[in-house]
């Protein structure tokens, strides 16, 4: 999210021989000189949120300890859900696969991410970045994943996994 905020400086130096005559306007750097003698200046200031979501790896040691060595690994199915998450409840994320990465949500969610057709998965293996939008969500066809080796990826789109 980029938030601009312009803020007008008044600069109360006197007019030197140098400067433009006080009738007329600068043209170096947006300073405007007043019929008073006054400078004015403009300057923008931005303000960009950026959020890290880091790799999560599965918890091999406590998991195995719960699981009989016969027991067949999980599986799960997807089912739709909407174009959009809550940027906030995202906690971290796993590759699988080629094109997929798997989110990881606070309230112990998964949810699998289909990347774009040019996109591989393995760039974002120690996770992402991604710029705050206005409306605080992670949208399909619009927001872009930056990983940490410099690719930049759109989803195409999300699918929650349920277990069988």
């Amino acid at each position: 999210m980029s938030l601009s905020l312009f803020v007008s400086l008044l600069l109360a130096a006197p007019v030197s021989a140098e400067s433009p005559s006080p009738t007329t306007s600068s043209a170096r750097e947006g300073v405007f000189v007043s019929p008073t003698g006054l400078q004015f200046a403009q300057v923008r200031i931005e303000k960009r949120v950026i959020i890290r979501v880091p790799r999560r790896r599965p918890l091999v040691a406590s998991a195995l300890a719960d699981v009989p060595r016969n027991a067949a690994p999980r599986s799960y199915r997807e089912k739709k859900i909407g174009k959009c998450l809550p940027m906030r409840n995202i906690l971290g994320v796993q590759r699988f696969g080629e094109r997929y990465l798997d989110l990881v949500t606070r309230d112990r969610q998964q949810i699998r991410a289909r990347l774009k057709k040019k996109c591989q998965a393995r760039s974002f293996y120690s996770g992402f970045y991604m710029e705050k939008s206005r409306d605080g969500k992670i949208c399909v066809n619009r927001d872009i994943l930056h990983s940490r080796t410099g690719s930049k990826c759109e989803i195409d789109r999300f699918r929650l996994l349920v277990p069988e």
